[in-house]
């Protein structure tokens, strides 16, 4: 009946449509490349300094360019992903670093070590594949791109005298201007601390630097970018994020931004960043990565829950949700390009099977938050530490991942999260959680979804007194089901079901 009612207002008053589909990052699903190691669409773009592409060593470049995603979004959007994350695209060194010391060699291939943050670097673009190119086709598919953006820091400076770009080792440019580290007449550098590594690191209390940061990132906004991750947020104040975050939603309305900030365990000192302004993170302030709940090889919390632990650990994560302003716009994710993958390769991390995965991503598709899954997930891509977990996929990877039944996982599970809106923004409230079995509740406004997980070898019969009496339909199978005096439900191994009542509401 409610939903006929709808119907029938949208009909009569189609404004009310409109006013009633904001959007709504949650809506979205996220899959994370590094430009570099998806697939070289070009070879004309590998090598312009010399010296910084070298295939085979991974501290190098390795060929990816915008090309290559272009030529290859229908691999995105045909698992279901509606959004892409892309590691920062602009201009790094003009070749490789090599340090003082001589004892750590490599090139900017993954885009953290700005040298112009206005410009784009030439290894990712080619006739007819620009950053506006990639956006646009991008758009086309229905896919959005997030920019990952560094303001903390640009390349570093500690360089030895036979790097071709030694005497400018010093300099950092954007709009047109380069300011110097050795000759700082505009205080645009901190030297107070702390400072990651040799990395240039940038004043934020001058607010020309803050001025000038809204002026870049304005830009790309302009040019079509749909959301912002921000990279090292905690080694920049609050009052640089609140003043930033405010001007980039001022500049565009819906745009999403969400920040890094690495621990596992201070769960306040990461609420506090989603509380930096009233109101969605679409349109005020920032959300921010779930690292606690990540799988991220022997650091995120839930790695061990899926390689033989218990589903407990699920709640010891979830009982700080109520410290952030919403913990439904968290984005989640199982690994990332800073640790060891999921598929850890010793010593750095352990293996994982192809059941893990399958539990660990029907948990991730169904918790709260916005999932996000990093690039060669769908074909159980083995890596240790960086930059082992930088493996270039190439079009071999893409052509085997795409007939794995990981690729048709994440297809159906991508299905299932954008079939129930409360999968996609509700809350989340434990049911029962055992070793192997988990049920829980997801809830947004008059929506409801019941999931049951498990991630044993055998089907496991579940029974829940707490699911109300109704009619229901079954989103995995598609299948009605009655509910009285509890709901009773046989879950395959290693598999997943979600109920929702017939009609929407609870």
């Amino acid at each position: 009946m409610k939903q006929l009612i709808t119907a029938l207002l949208v009909a009569l008053f189609p404004s009310l449509l409109q006013a009633q589909k904001q959007p709504d990052f949650r809506e979205e699903t996220i899959y994370f490349v590094i430009t570099d190691r998806f697939v070289d669409g070009t070879t004309t773009n590998n090598n312009i300094y010399g010296d910084e592409y070298v295939p085979g060593n991974l501290r190098y470049y390795q060929g990816g360019d915008f090309k290559g995603l272009i030529d290859n979004l229908d691999y995105i959007k045909d698992m279901g992903f509606s959004a892409l994350w892309i590691t920062p695209p602009v201009m790094q060194p003009p070749g490789r670093y090599v340090n003082s010391a001589g004892t750590y060699d490599a090139a900017g291939y993954h885009g953290y070590w700005a040298w112009d943050f206005s410009k784009i670097d030439p290894h990712l673009e080619s006739p007819g594949a620009s950053y506006a190119d990639l956006i646009k086709a991008a758009h086309a598919k229905g896919l959005k791109i997030i920019q990952d953006i560094v303001l903390n820091h640009g390349h570093g400076g500690d360089t030895a005298p036979t790097v071709k770009w030694h005497a400018q080792r010093g300099r950092l440019s954007g709009l047109g201007r380069t300011f110097d580290y050795y000759a700082d007449e505009h205080k645009w550098f901190n030297r107070k601390g702390p400072a990651l590594a040799d990395l240039l690191d940038l004043d934020d209390k001058n607010p020309e630097v803050l001025k000038w940061f809204t002026q870049i990132y304005g830009g790309y906004q302009d040019l079509g970018v749909d959301a912002f991750r921000l990279d090292t947020v905690a080694w920049m104040d609050k009052s640089f994020w609140r003043k930033f975050t405010a001007a980039m939603h001022r500049r565009k309305k819906d745009f999403f931004i969400f920040g890094e900030i690495w621990t596992n365990s201070d769960y306040a000192g990461l609420a506090a960043y989603t509380r930096l302004a009233p109101g969605s993170p679409m349109n005020a302030g920032m959300s921010i990565m779930d690292m606690p709940g990540s799988a991220m090889g022997g650091w995120g919390r839930l790695e061990a829950v899926f390689k033989g632990g218990s589903y407990a650990a699920v709640d010891e994560v979830l009982a700080h949700d109520a410290k952030y302003q919403d913990a439904s716009w968290l984005v989640t994710f199982p690994d990332n390009h800073d640790k060891p993958r999921f598929n850890g390769a010793p010593p750095a991390g352990t293996p994982a099977t192809a059941e893990q995965y399958a539990d660990m991503l029907n948990y991730y598709f169904t918790a709260r938050g916005i999932p996000c899954v990093y690039y060669g997930t769908e074909a159980m891509l083995p890596g240790g530490e960086d930059p082992d977990n930088r493996r270039v996929l190439g079009p071999a990877g893409l052509k085997a991942a795409a007939a794995s039944p990981l690729y048709a996982q994440l297809r159906a599970l991508n299905k299932l999260r954008r079939s129930s809106p409360a999968l996609q923004k509700g809350s989340q409230q434990t049911l029962y959680a055992i070793k192997d079995q988990y049920v829980f509740r997801r809830a947004h406004g008059g929506d409801a979804a019941f999931v049951f997980l498990n991630k044993a070898d055998y089907p496991a019969r579940l029974t829940l007194p707490a699911v109300p009496d109704g009619d229901y339909q079954e989103l995995v199978t598609g299948l009605p089901a009655a509910v009285k005096g509890g709901a009773s439900v046989t879950v395959p191994p290693h598999g997943v079901r979600v109920l929702v009542p017939r009609g929407g509401g609870d």
